[in-house]
């Protein structure tokens, strides 16, 4: 059994997002990634993998295919397998969240989304 207490893992920085691997297995992997106000994660995908996002704090955008989705502490979004998807911190807001993604761990960069 593994146990963290999440909120004791937030880390910020201003020169770009945190990002930690909390949990992982073979068949699953659970992170944080923290961000200062109007940061962002580049939209990407994962040809393998679904991922639940999971807002422990701040406010921001989560754009999953052609949507934008604004989200606050205790939203939860669902990004299926090869569907981009980004995330960005609200311009005056720090923005935490745990993402549980399976299996495996593959990332394929796509063109600019309307987070870029």
């Amino acid at each position: 059994m593994e146990h963290l207490e999440i909120m004791q893992q937030l880390e910020f920085s201003p020169v770009k997002q945190v990002r930690k691997k909390l949990i992982a297995s073979e068949n699953m992997v659970a992170e944080l990634v923290c961000y200062e106000p109007g940061q962002a994660t580049v939209p990407h995908l994962h040809p393998r993998q679904d991922e639940i996002f999971h807002v422990i704090a701040g406010k921001g955008t989560i754009v999953v295919g052609e949507e934008m989705v604004p989200v606050s502490v205790g939203s939860v979004v669902f990004g299926p397998l090869g569907v981009r998807h980004g995330i960005r911190a609200d311009a005056g807001d720090r923005l935490a969240l745990m993402f549980i993604k399976g299996p495996g761990s593959t990332v394929v960069p796509v063109p600019p989304s309307p987070l870029e």
